[in-house]
């Protein structure tokens, strides 16, 4: 029998909001200065706008608050449309502005604020069942992965949601771009377009590094079921600017949440001294899911690999394929290129033989032979060393030959870009103004379908990939080496000049669109920490070690 589960304080906490926010003499409804109605939210001790944030109220706060910003989207939008083109920074600017000015008119007393949402309460707004009730079954758990903020429905019903306009077969939606606020069906707790319309950002003021953002709920533009779930999260760099991206604000009460905290400083010895036979109980369910996950989606019998008695020895010159499938092309005399980046299936049996954990695997869809992304830089030499022993072992690469990252020169090589003038990956940064992976002759944008970048930022051209490609679905340059334009971008094993924690990055991404970043001798640097949804690598092969 499966231990009984309990409460943990995080699922206690939100099982008392959802009593709490019945309480007749709770706050249930705050409207702001600017017209937002904020309603109470079971399993949430805050109040959410019921509306994404609009043109009107984004053009009211720029006005009073002299905050720079002028974006414009490529489409036409009125006041009642979700404002766009926002970074996580423009919608923490406006939650801070509108708390000042309205305690300032005292609209708001000092425990009172507005802010973005955190994931958690997100969970809450979207109606996953984990934030209403404290104790799921494994079918309940499933559910909550697999369900849209409409119910379990695909293709949505009508006036669900404002999706990608007739890429949905059985859909319509009535709105190319966004769409009023409201214009859809609301949730059960009376909140509109937590599905669709725009991204909204989240933030957990506790994370304090902000190089990456999180967003929410989908957008019109966005067609694909998994990445329109509930418990969908997308990670994204938090300086993102796309005419898919707005927010909504939440209104928080600090005198209510202390409230339910009271109640649950009451609770937590108790949780301690039963928290073994909870994580017991976590542990079992975790496993009954991941069953069930499995027998409802299929199963994963992992990557086929070669047979390495009939897997023929890397020779200087020639062609290559190794002990994971990985196909490799000579450029110079001892040196062999990976024809695509390091794929999810090879890293992943690295994982697997190391007994390390992905923690920065990327939210959106990944098979087996899409590029490994959200990996550090320490990561892919991790992955290089141990295929170096790998395969030396069964004797397919000399003793002397060694897997390593590909140096900042080499990278530029392998697209076919010579003679850089600088003497460092920094002097040599975007020297050349002509060459681009797919042209030496200074053509852009590239041709459509050519390779995998953010299209919707891109005028004139367009590709068939919201995030990242399979790693050979680019075609190949002259010397047989696929994905040097975009799809992820890529580690090499050069230091930032002036910066010895950080580590030179080359070549666009699926979130690429900038002409000068899309250039070969462009460069970007990171923290060798860094593990970013658009970074991945390619490793190459050295017959002979200097």
């Amino acid at each position: 029998m499966r231990p009984t589960r309990l409460l943990s304080f995080t699922a206690l906490l939100m099982s008392l909001a959802h009593g709490f926010a019945q309480k007749p003499e709770d706050i249930r409804e705050h409207t702001s200065s600017l017209g937002q109605k904020f309603i109470a939210v079971p399993g949430s001790p805050v109040l959410f706008s019921a509306h994404e944030t609009t043109v009107a109220q984004w053009r009211s706060f720029l006005a009073e608050s002299k905050h720079v910003w002028d974006y414009k989207p490529h489409f036409e939008q009125a006041d009642n449309h979700p404002v766009v083109s926002v970074t996580l920074q423009d919608a923490k600017v406006f939650c801070a502005w509108l708390t000042d000015k309205e305690r300032s008119s005292k609209r708001l007393n000092t425990a009172q604020s507005y802010r973005l949402p955190t994931q958690l309460e997100w969970d809450a707004a979207a109606v996953l069942l984990r934030t209403r009730k404290p104790d799921l079954t494994v079918d309940e758990q499933v559910q909550d992965e697999r369900t849209f903020p409409w119910g379990m429905r695909w293709p949505p019903p009508p006036k669900a949601a404002n999706l990608a306009e007739g890429e949905i077969p059985g859909y319509e939606d009535g709105f190319p771009y966004t769409s009023p606020v409201g214009s859809f069906t609301a949730t059960e707790d009376g909140l509109y377009d937590v599905a669709g319309n725009v991204w909204e950002w989240c933030w957990d003021a506790e994370i304090r590094a902000e190089q990456e953002g999180i967003l929410r709920g989908g957008s019109w533009a966005y067609f694909r079921p998994e990445c329109l779930r509930s418990s969908y999260i997308y990670r994204v760099p938090a300086d993102l600017r796309m005419p898919t991206v707005g927010f909504r604000c939440v209104f928080e009460d600090k005198q209510r949440s202390a409230a339910l905290l009271a109640v649950v400083e009451q609770n937590k010895e108790k949780i301690r001294s039963e928290r073994r036979q909870e994580m017991l109980g976590e542990a079992v369910a975790k496993e009954d899911v991941e069953a069930m996950k499995k027998k409802l989606l299929g199963g994963d019998a992992g990557p086929s690999l070669p047979d390495p008695s009939k897997l023929k020895p890397a020779t200087a010159g020639g062609s290559f394929l190794n002990s994971l499938g990985m196909d490799f092309v000579p450029m110079g005399e001892r040196l062999l290129i990976g024809k695509t980046e390091v794929r999810v299936q090879d890293f992943e049996t690295w994982l697997k033989s190391a007994e390390r954990s992905w923690d920065n695997k990327p939210p959106y869809l990944l098979g087996g032979t899409h590029p490994a992304a959200g990996l550090t830089w320490q990561d892919a030499r991790d992955f290089c060393e141990w295929l170096t022993k790998r395969d030396r072992s069964t004797k397919i690469i000399p003793e002397t030959a060694n897997y390593r990252l590909p140096t900042d020169i080499e990278w530029s090589l392998m697209c076919g870009l010579k003679d850089e003038i600088g003497a460092d990956p920094s002097a040599r940064s975007g020297a050349n103004k002509t060459h681009y992976p797919w042209s030496a002759k200074g053509v852009f944008p590239p041709p459509a379908m050519s390779t995998n970048l953010d299209s919707q930022n891109l005028s004139g051209f367009s590709d068939s990939y919201s995030y990242s490609s399979p790693v050979s679905a680019e075609s190949p340059n002259q010397l047989g080496i696929h994905g040097l334009s975009g799809n992820v971008s890529e580690w090499c094993s050069d230091p930032w000049p002036g910066a010895d924690t950080e580590r030179v990055i080359r070549g666009g991404s699926w979130l690429t669109s900038d002409k000068e970043k899309l250039l070969t001798s462009a460069r970007r640097h990171a923290p060798a920490t860094n593990a970013s949804p658009d970074i991945g690598f390619r490793v190459v092969l050295e017959l002979q070690s200097p």
